[in-house]
This record gives C-alpha cells, structure tokens and sequence, in this order.
C-alpha cells in the first residue's frame, strides 16, 4: 500500500510485542488500511514507516485488550529494543492507563488514541535527540523507510546492537532526567484526545472522520508545548 509516497505492505509489519491473536492481527491491518484509505494522514511521523506502524500496532493493543491478558512477546522484544523502551515508558504513565480504559474493547477509538499518542512521543522523542548523532543514527530507522524490506527476525548486527543499546540508554534517562516534561506531554495529549472526542459527539458522526483534516489543530496544539520551536508535527 502506497503510504506517505512510500509502498508499505501492510501485511509485512514486524513482529507484536505483544502476544496477539490471528484474528487481531487481521482486525488491525484492516483498520489501518481503511484509516489510509480514508486520507487520515497528518500524523506522519506515526503512520510514515513499517517500523512506527507495527508501534502503532502495539500501542492499540495495549488500548483495546484488557491489561490483565496483556504480555510481551519476549523474543520479538529483544529484536525490538527502541520500540520496546518506547512502549514501556509510555504504558506505564497514568494517562495512557485513563486513555486505555476509556478505549477499552473500541476498536476505532484505540486507533485514534494510538496513533495520535505516538506522533506526538516520536515528535518529542526526535526534537531531544536531534542534535545527538551518536543516538539519532539508532533512531533515524524509526522515521525513514530505508530498512523496510529487511527481515525483522535476523538478529542485528554488533554496531547496530551497540547503537540500539545506547539509544535505549539515552531515551531512559532523557524522560527520567525531564520526567516532569514527558508528563506533560502525556497530560497535554490525553486533554487533546478528549477534545478530539467532544468534536466527534457534538457531530454526531461516526469514529472514522472525528481526525480527518485536523492537520491545523494538531499544529495548533503542539505550538502551546514549551519544548518546540517548530512551524508543523507532521515531519
């Protein structure tokens, strides 16, 4: 499927974190191609890669399965340990547990959450590192599509793990060191969604259109955030 200019099969994202079913594993991939079909892409730093996909992926399960049956997939995790510490930290924070109960057994709505909540992390996540070469070359496969034929089971190579390794080391201490700021972030994005979710009640119309064109009001209200200095959150 042609996304963002680049053709991305849908079908070829990698591995879960967490242990999925068949039938979910199909519910998401028709979900994300009907949200693309629908022209629902001004969060592109989410929706750009295979990589940040199948983090969208993880995000909206988290979101719409109950967290008691939740567990990761240790062995894809391993493979994964960017979009590991990324999941981690922001699962573990209060307003995506008050966000996940409201998306609970929604489909729509914990795609809506999900993939808003992650553009708004990653834009976060590339402003703070940005200017550290030795860490957004381990990220830069998170926001380009350069890699998205290779093979996500074969193990990475020693400088790669090693890149790995010291970009989970930095995004740990970067939200510990700002722990306050990652928190407003979250708090900002949960009082977003939820006005996200009063414009799709006040049109009555249903899940799908609620952030459709919303590429201003997003912008808008990114610009309020102290952390940025920049014009658009969609690249």
């Amino acid at each position: 499927m042609l996304i963002n200019g680049i053709e991305i099969d849908l079908a070829k994202l990698e591995k879960p974190l967490l242990l999925v079913k068949e039938d979910e594993e199909l519910l998401f991939r028709q979900l994300i191609q009907s949200t693309f079909e629908h022209e629902l892409i001004q969060c592109q730093l989410a929706l750009s890669t295979r990589k940040t996909i199948s983090l969208v992926k993880d995000f909206w399960l988290a979101m719409y399965k109950d967290r008691e049956k939740l567990y990761i997939n240790s062995e894809h995790a391993l493979l994964h340990p960017i979009r590991l510490i990324i999941f981690e930290l922001v699962t573990q924070d209060d307003y995506f547990k008050r966000l996940s109960k409201k998306s609970f057994g929604d489909e729509w709505l914990s795609l809506i959450y999900a993939v808003v909540l992650l553009q708004f992390v990653l834009q976060w996540i590339k402003e703070r590192f940005s200017d550290n070469e030795e860490v957004y070359e381990a990220l830069i496969l998170l926001y380009i599509n350069s890699d998205d034929n290779v093979d996500d089971q074969t193990s990475p190579s020693r400088e790669q793990s090693i890149g790995q390794a010291i970009a989970v080391k930095a995004i740990r201490s970067e939200v510990r060191e700002n722990s306050q700021e990652f928190a407003s972030l979250l708090y900002q994005t949960y009082n977003f969604l939820h006005y996200l979710h009063d414009i799709e009640e006040e049109k009555e119309t249903n899940k799908l259109p609620s952030i459709k064109n919303v590429d201003d009001t997003l912008n808008r209200f990114y610009k309020k955030r102290y952390t940025t200095n920049k014009s658009t959150i969609t690249g």
